[in-house]
């Protein structure tokens, strides 16, 4: 909403801007007028008032008080503050919108839990909201029949002599004792449906690959997909031997062999005859790739079963009806978080327990703050069962959180998200916390640091430093007034960059630049 008086220097700008740009009138209007403001000279001419003055309550906060989960205080202390109150009720079934003249075949092997399929679905429903006809066909979906209707999701379904599922692809695993199986850090892709059938059945002008392994697709199957195909990779499994990030190991860059996550010293393991699986399929392949960040893009582009593909950065999207802030104070009502904390957040699949997610550097660096910190920070940590921690500054585990409200308000009870990943290909939550405005502090060197910029919209660290992530996570914490701008600048950050409809728009221009190759 802008209010202004008649013959406004500013309101002239906007017109003049939308006169010039026609582009513009594509933009979400909350992204056009944050753009059109970070252009505009003389900001001081412009008086930005809170939302909460004519909007006080988001809808999920409405939601919770109608829910019992805060209480009517709350809200009426809230209401009070505020000069005039507006509403509307949204319709939540999405209307029927006309199909362009792309249709795209999206594979992923799950669809309703976790990070990677949790993009793959959100890539999806954007395609779908922008007119692009997308039918997500997967392995397994916790959605229900509903769901799956209503989102245009078709579950394979495998012939009687297919082995499938994550069991049937670890079967050769088993060979080697070194390996820890409960890791899942390495799929072999030998067990799978062939997806062909259903290529042939729906007849798309794209195929769009996300994740495709946990026993879902043959390496082989996807060298016999002759469509043209977008592979939009959610880690490194396609350019290595198997593993879904290398760490230190570069046998990928030269056929693999002597796999150190197999534990073996053999030249001709398990690794190297994936390896070669892959350079044989990948060449039969018509394919382009799309990585969400810049360090994916260097992993692609210093790979050899990948090397000489054309290369497309576009990051994962966020639906912002469903990321947005919830007041700080009803967030940690609903919680049960102390209101006079400066609250640090750590989360992740399996948090603790995956050496890759970085906990060990984030407990070493808040180790070192305890003394100076210890009655004034509270850590909260979801994706992990509670267990005793070295550390003096209270801590609380909220176990694994399915619930959305629960992760929205978690973001939004933070004072500092912290994502110390040593590999991430992205880091949905980095976009997840900033889209409830929480500044990040991660490394750089990993997926994080082509969406946070330092000392605006968070922290970059010094990769696996962890002196340095302790001072990251001491200055975002170290004035109310920093923070304030830091929350601000994070929203507005994902409201330019990573509006689901953005990142679909993204899609569109490259099918459409492939289709007419």
């Amino acid at each position: 909403m802008i209010i202004s008086k008649r013959e406004s220097l500013f309101l002239k700008f906007i017109i003049e801007r939308l006169d010039s740009n026609l582009n513009c009138l594509v933009e979400e209007g909350i992204s056009f007028l944050n753009k059109t403001y970070s252009l505009y000279d003389c900001k001081d001419e412009v008086e930005i008032i809170s939302s909460s003055i004519i909007n006080p309550c988001s809808p999920i906060e409405i939601e919770l008080l109608l829910n019992g989960k805060i209480s009517e205080n709350s809200i009426d202390n809230i209401i009070s503050e505020a000069h005039s109150i507006c509403y509307y009720l949204k319709e939540r079934a999405q209307s029927k919108r006309r199909m362009n003249s792309i249709d795209v075949l999206y594979l992923s092997s799950i669809v309703g839990q976790g990070g990677a399929f949790r993009a793959a679905h959100r890539i999806h429903l954007g395609l779908r909201a922008i007119g692009i006809d997308s039918k997500m066909l997967v392995l397994n979906s916790n959605l229900g029949e509903k769901g799956n209707l209503l989102d245009n999701i078709h579950v394979a379904i495998p012939s009687p002599q297919e082995k499938v599922g994550y069991h049937n692809d670890l079967e050769p695993l088993k060979q080697y004792p070194a390996y820890n199986m409960a890791s899942h850090t390495f799929a072999p892709a030998m067990a799978g449906t062939d997806v062909n059938r259903y290529i042939d059945i729906f007849n798309p002008k794209i195929v769009q690959i996300h994740w495709i392994n946990a026993g879902y697709i043959k390496i082989e199957d996807l060298g016999k997909i002759k469509k043209k195909i977008v592979w939009r990779l959610a880690d490194c499994w396609p350019l290595t031997g198997g593993c879904y990030y290398y760490g230190d190991c570069k046998r990928y860059l030269t056929g693999c062999g002597k796999c150190p996550k197999l534990g073996s010293e053999d030249m001709d393991d398990l690794s190297h005859e994936i390896w070669k699986r892959k350079e044989k399929a990948w060449k039969e392949m018509d394919m382009v790739i799309v990585v969400p960040t810049l360090w994916m893009k260097q992993c692609v582009e210093n790979s050899t079963l990948l090397k000489g593909r054309e290369v497309f950065v576009i990051p994962n999207g966020l639906d912002l009806d469903k990321f947005y802030p919830v007041r700080k104070e009803i967030a940690r009502e609903v919680l049960n978080i102390p209101s006079d904390k400066k609250v640090i957040l750590y989360g992740a699949t399996n948090a603790i327990n995956d050496m890759r997610k970085g906990f060990s550097l984030l407990l070493q660096a808040l180790q070192s703050l305890s003394d100076a910190y210890k009655n004034e920070y509270y850590l909260v940590i979801f994706g992990a069962e509670r267990q005793r921690l070295d550390l003096d500054i209270p801590f609380r585990f909220m176990g694994y959180v399915r619930d959305h409200q629960i992760l929205q308000a978690l973001y939004s009870a933070a004072d500092v998200m912290v994502v110390p990943s040593l590999e991430e290909a992205f880091g949905q939550t980095v976009t997840e916390a900033m889209a409830c405005a929480t500044p990040v502090v991660s490394f750089l060197e990993t997926g994080p640091e082509s969406i946070i910029e330092h000392k605006r919209t968070g922290y970059l660290a010094r990769y696996a430093d962890e002196k340095d992530l302790a001072a990251g996570i001491e200055w975002v914490l170290s004035s109310t007034k920093l923070n304030d701008e830091l929350s601000v600048n994070a929203r507005a950050r994902i409201e330019e960059s990573y509006d689901i409809r953005i990142i679909a728009k993204q899609y569109e221009k490259l099918y459409h630049q492939l289709l007419n190759s």
